[in-house]
């Protein structure tokens, strides 16, 4: 059977995953092999994966948060090789039950995604792409963005755009300006039922696509994404600035669980 004909017997036969309340088996694969070259800091240790958030990496708060959701079942990380060396240990101390694997990145974060997808248990049929740099993500988004997948197939995590969004050409000049309400600003995680992703994933190797995130090689191929509004306070971690505000949001979401807990005693 052809890529063609095999796409158009999975866009045919979505399940309904989600019957008696059982989800499906669910695999997170989470994307740790970025440099973050621009944090300035690119030796093994130092990357902004393993800068401290609150007085833990970057990378173990990812992790815990997707130890954390009921929905997934197993976790692989996709790692820089020079990094490896560091992950079981970390692991070990944190007791994470569900990190199966551990595997080295390739050259790009599409290459990478590939690797994850192939490390990942017979068992799965849903992958969820996450960015280990996104380490605010909650637990109860992790699962809105699941049940949405189960539902349609695939699912993105996302927040609405709160300026006013302009398309440019040439040496940025406007070109047109998008209807706000239209917008919206792409997230992780992104998940998939496997066969759909799988798919794609190799249409995209033929026919030499290079994309940015996982969205767009499902897009690529004509699977509709539901898109699940996860706010602002996902945000992906890449400058100094990004880490200072990571670390205000913690701070506040510590105040507000004080707060609650006062008011109900």
């Amino acid at each position: 059977m052809g890529i063609t004909e095999t796409l158009d017997k999975i866009a045919r036969t979505v399940e309904g995953f989600t019957a008696y309340g059982k989800h499906p088996y669910t695999s997170a694969v989470i994307l740790a092999g970025g440099i973050g070259s621009r944090m300035g800091h690119t030796e093994p240790g130092a990357t902004k994966q393993f800068l401290a958030l609150d007085g833990e990496p970057i990378v173990l708060r990812t992790l815990r948060m997707f130890e954390m959701c009921d929905d997934i079942d197993e976790i692989v990380v996709v790692v820089r090789k020079e990094e490896r060396y560091l992950y079981l240990p970390m692991i070990g101390r944190a007791e994470l039950k569900k990190v199966r694997r551990i595997v080295d990145g390739g050259e790009s974060r599409q290459e990478s995604a590939f690797e994850g997808m192939m490390a990942v248990s017979d068992s799965c049929r849903f992958i969820a792409i996450h960015d280990a740099a996104r380490p605010l993500i909650l637990p109860e988004q992790i699962s809105a963005v699941a049940k949405e997948a189960y539902r349609n197939g695939a699912a993105a995590a996302s927040c609405r755009a709160k300026d006013t969004v302009k398309l440019v050409h040439g040496a940025d000049y406007v070109q047109s300006t998008p209807d706000r309400e239209t917008v919206r600003f792409a997230q992780t995680p992104q998940i998939f039922k496997l066969e759909e992703y799988r798919a794609a994933v190799y249409l995209g190797k033929e026919k030499g696509l290079s994309v940015t995130d996982d969205c767009a090689l499902v897009e690529a191929v004509g699977f509709p994404v539901k898109l699940v509004d996860t706010g602002y306070q996902n945000l992906k971690i890449t400058t100094r600035e990004d880490l200072y505000l990571a670390e205000a949001i913690l701070q506040m979401r510590r105040d507000r669980s004080e707060d609650k807990q006062n008011a109900d005693i």
